[in-house]
């Protein structure tokens, strides 16, 4: 009976071990996985942020953009001689009169909070749609700036496209180059409102 009655008392300490044991797993895991239900809220919120800013950077950009290429349009086709005279007194092509004077591009569109979800692995929490929504706007806005803009702006500083004596092929040459970037923004305006759609569910 001794015998009997130690093993239920040993039988007995190793369940209430073996239970505490797997409570205490199961309170670190409820901790972790808040923990990480925690940085996926604040990385989607710090996204959702970023992804509208950047959204208004772009909506004025394409006031700007598109305001340039509808006047480069009225040069090429003869509508605006004026400008093209005022283009002409110069030995360079002074971009601030197609430009109206104002700066090509006044603000960055930024990844930081992207690229921050991306390098602590929480965006492995994300849904699948999701990261491919965020993928594809964050890899048009990288070829925006990285591809399209850095063309448009190695061309605008470049020898031959300050040549004033080659002034009409310059002009279509900056008309196609406005075209390819309005062109991009308008996809990457589309994607930020579908981004941001996605996000808010």
């Amino acid at each position: 009976m001794k015998i009997n009655s130690n093993l239920k008392k040993y039988i007995g300490e190793g369940l209430l071990i073996v239970f505490s044991v797997l409570f205490a797993l199961f309170i670190n895991q409820s901790f972790d996985d808040y923990r990480t239900h925690q940085k996926k809220t604040i990385a989607q919120e710090s996204i959702l942020k970023e992804l509208r800013a950047n959204q208004a950077i772009l909506a004025n950009w394409q006031v700007k953009h598109t305001a340039i290429k509808q006047r480069l349009t009225s040069v090429i086709e003869g509508q605006a001689d004026s400008l093209k005279a005022e283009l002409q007194q110069y030995d360079y092509l002074n971009l601030g009169v197609l430009t109206n004077n104002e700066v090509l591009i006044d603000a960055f569109l930024t990844n930081t909070a992207w690229e921050s979800a991306r390098a602590t692995g929480i965006i492995t929490e994300f849904d699948f749609e999701t990261i491919q929504q965020l993928t594809l706007v964050y890899d048009l806005q990288t070829i925006l700036l990285d591809r399209t803009t850095i063309q448009l702006l190695d061309y605008l500083f470049a020898a031959e496209s300050n040549d004033i004596t080659k002034l009409d092929r310059t002009l279509v040459q900056l008309q196609l180059r406005l075209r390819e970037l309005t062109g991009q923004e308008i996809s990457l305006s589309g994607l930020y409102k579908e981004a941001i759609e996605v996000l808010e569910q």
